[in-house]
């Protein structure tokens, strides 16, 4: 599902007199406040769905071949995403 078939359902499912552009408004909106708690560090948590995070990853010591010698990677950071307990389903085979 891409952003535009995810518009269209929440206005077809919510049955308001809201356009497609509010609603695309709203999740707009909702990504930046989520983006903006993430980089304050705190986890974002949405019962019943999930938590996102983030976690640091850290710089390391690595061997290039191609220069010969050890270099040190830059540490980074990214979200991370942890499912609810309601949502977990078994791996089917």
């Amino acid at each position: 599902m891409n952003k535009k078939e995810l518009i269209r359902i929440v206005t077809q499912e919510l049955d308001l007199p809201m356009s497609q552009e509010k609603v695309a408004l709203v999740l707009d909106k909702t990504v930046e406040i989520i983006q903006r708690t993430l980089d304050t560090g705190e986890p974002v948590k949405w019962s019943g769905f999930g938590s996102l995070g983030i976690k640091e990853i850290l710089p390391k010591k690595l061997y290039s071949p191609m220069l010969k010698k050890y270099i040190v990677s830059k540490g980074s950071r990214k979200i991370v995403f942890k499912e609810s307990g309601k949502n977990k389903r078994p791996m089917s085979d």
